[in-house]
């Protein structure tokens, strides 16, 4: 990161769930940005009664998917998880997750940047026989799964979350408007952002919008966005590092 850097004051709307926010909105504003908190997603726990039933102690593997499959997940575990069960994780933040939630990593891929980064460890080029349990939310990416089940693995989910679109306030919308460069982190948050601000969306369209990866840039084109910019990595820090070195 640039040393004594500043953002001499810029309007940043984050976008990502408010469980998600807080930590990218205080490196903002430790650096002399506004940060808009505006979560485009609202995280709901998923019914227990509804998951599906499976023998925890015969997986193989656990693979968390997000920091929201992590904590939904802690939280109704019940027993301690057998020591032959290697805990997976797609990056830094579920990592960082599940140590806070007194899970071991066993496996972390060296390149933020989702799955495609997991399925580039040598740890997964052959899974033959492998039972997986992927602990994410509803309607999530199939690519993990299906590239799992080609190599070998037996693979199920659970499904321990699910995301809606939150109720938001006049006021909010208008607080989100007067950004002058927005972040967004999935698809579906761009996809959101466009329904919960359509009335005022022109105004957003032709600034800055940070995005972590080709797909959402790609996405966020269909929709009318022009100036979109893709982070190095999923992290924190790479988006401030991107919002440091922006043009406005």
């Amino acid at each position: 990161m640039v040393d004594n850097a500043s953002l001499n004051g810029l309007k940043v709307l984050v976008t990502r769930p408010q469980q998600q926010a807080k930590k990218l909105c205080d490196m903002i504003v430790a650096l002399g940005g506004q940060a808009i908190t505006f979560p485009v997603i609202e995280i709901v726990p998923t019914d227990v009664q509804t998951w599906p039933q499976f023998d925890l102690a015969k997986q193989d593997m656990l693979i968390f998917v997000s920091r929201n499959a992590v904590s939904n997940f802690v939280e109704t575990l019940a027993v301690p998880l057998a020591e032959h069960i290697q805990l997976v994780s797609v990056g830094a933040g579920s990592a960082a997750s599940m140590l806070s939630h007194g899970l071991r990593v066993d496996i972390q891929p060296s390149q933020s940047i989702g799955s495609e980064g997991l399925l580039l460890m040598p740890e997964f080029d052959d899974m033959t026989g492998k039972e997986v349990l992927i602990i994410r939310g509803k309607g999530g990416r199939e690519l993990l799964a299906d590239t799992l089940v080609e190599r070998g693995a037996t693979v199920r989910y659970l499904e321990v979350y699910e995301r809606a679109l939150p109720t938001v306030s006049t006021e909010q919308c208008e607080q989100a408007l007067t950004a002058e460069c927005v972040v967004c982190t999935s698809v579906e948050g761009v996809n959101n952002l466009s329904k919960l601000l359509q009335k005022g969306l022109k105004t957003l369209l032709d600034k800055p919008m940070l995005v972590v990866s080709e797909r959402i840039k790609n996405y966020a084109q269909t929709l009318g966005f022009q100036r979109i910019i893709v982070t190095s990595n999923v992290s924190d820090s790479a988006v401030l590092e991107q919002l440091i070195n922006m043009e406005i």
